[in-house]
């Protein structure tokens, strides 16, 4: 018995050196660092990440995309899931988007749990961000600049009855501090300007 436990054990312990090596080997690819046999720079790919062509023609695992229309794709889809989310009258999920510390994401995410906890959901999208554009990255940070209009929407009941309107904000310059991570960028911190841009 206690053979089978450390042959359990061994595996374990190989598993997690060999996901611990690949995500630092996509980290170091991502960085500009070398990696493979000869040293030569890992590939980055474009897109969303897909998989690419080994020199034995089988694929590899998909190497996150580090371009800056990647860490702007990341701030549209971190709107998109909290409109989806309001709209839907449940939880908003952005792990895929922020990082767990982003205080202002936090605050965000808060809006949908009091529309779920209330029963209520939104009538039409509220955050309408425009103008996303991002700096090159520089090693694993990008800054990605957008305006933010917050809509007056309607918020109603599980049976669509209008109970009151969540009030507008009007359209305000924004900042998104991203992160790269083994999974892509994510949004590290969110700062919103006071006034109307």
């Amino acid at each position: 018995m206690s053979r089978r436990r450390a042959r359990v054990h061994l595996r374990r312990r190989g598993l997690v050196l060999l996901v611990g090596f690949v995500l630092g080997a996509e980290l170091l690819s991502s960085c500009g660092g070398s990696g493979g046999p000869q040293g030569a720079a890992l590939p980055v790919h474009s897109g969303a990440g897909g998989a690419s062509p080994t020199a034995s023609g089988t694929s590899a695992a998909p190497t996150p995309d580090v371009s800056a229309p990647a860490a702007v794709r990341t701030v549209a889809a971190y709107f998109q899931e909290i409109n989806d989310a309001t709209r839907a009258g449940r939880l908003a999920v952005i792990t895929a988007t922020a990082l767990e510390g982003c205080q202002t994401c936090a605050l965000d995410v808060g809006v949908s749990r009091s529309l779920a906890q209330r029963g209520l959901h939104a009538d039409a999208p509220a955050y309408q961000p425009s103008d996303l554009t991002a700096q090159p990255y520089a090693g694993l940070a990008a800054t990605a600049s957008f305006t933010l209009r917050t809509a007056t929407v309607g918020l109603l009941d599980a049976a669509g009855r209008h109970v009151e309107d969540a009030a507008g904000v009007p359209a305000r310059a924004a900042t998104a501090q991203l992160t790269l991570t083994a999974g892509g960028w994510r949004i590290q911190t969110l700062r919103y300007a006071a006034g109307p841009s």
